[in-house]
């Protein structure tokens, strides 16, 4: 993709979410590979804090990357 810069000097994030593996390049430059993060798995349910540490106690947004 080719755009000029906007104004500021505040960063900015590219969301990848719809793409799947691949470079990314921007006006010319390469500013690295990506490819869709591991995906979040199980019971989405309600959170619950007591009890015994596991990781699938509180999970969210189960099917979707890990990274957005």
């Amino acid at each position: 993709a080719y755009f000029d810069a906007p104004s500021g000097r505040d960063p900015l994030a590219l969301d990848m979410g719809s793409m799947k593996k691949g470079q990314v390049w921007i006006n010319g430059q390469s500013i690295g590979r990506y490819w869709p993060a591991n995906i979040a798995q199980g019971d989405c349910g309600e959170c619950r804090y007591t009890g015994t540490f596991r990781q699938q106690k509180c999970q969210s947004g189960c099917g979707l990357p890990t990274q957005r």
